[in-house]
């Protein structure tokens, strides 16, 4: 086989590959891990800061004022926890749809090979 020969059935396979849209799966996947990643940093962040702010804070006398804010604060770390959780959840819908790819793909093949005949 030619050297254009394979190059084009090389691209034709990736180009098979990628209509399966594996590959932008991954990448979403790969993106999805990276954004909890991120979110988990931040939260660290915050949670460390605030704690640290809020023991200075018991250690002066809190005021009322202070203590609203500090409930508000801690009600946007719980909205960014409950974001990671969805995200989460994102992450175990992705497990069941690959889980059963393999075997969808496989029952495509089958049906293929059988209306090819």
């Amino acid at each position: 086989m030619s050297n254009t020969k394979m190059e084009n059935t090389s691209a034709e396979h990736v180009e098979s590959k990628d209509n399966l849209g594996v590959d932008k799966l991954n990448v979403d996947f790969d993106y999805l891990l990276y954004k909890i990643k991120d979110y988990i940093s931040t939260i660290e962040l915050q949670t460390n800061e605030m704690c640290r702010k809020r023991h200075q804070l018991i250690t002066k006398d809190i005021i009322e004022d202070i203590v609203d804010k500090n409930i508000a604060d801690f009600k946007e770390l719980l909205a960014k926890c409950e974001d990671l959780e969805n995200y989460y959840n994102m992450l175990d819908q992705i497990e069941v749809i690959t889980g059963t790819f393999e075997e969808r793909l496989n029952q495509i093949v089958l049906d293929y090979s059988e209306i090819d005949q």
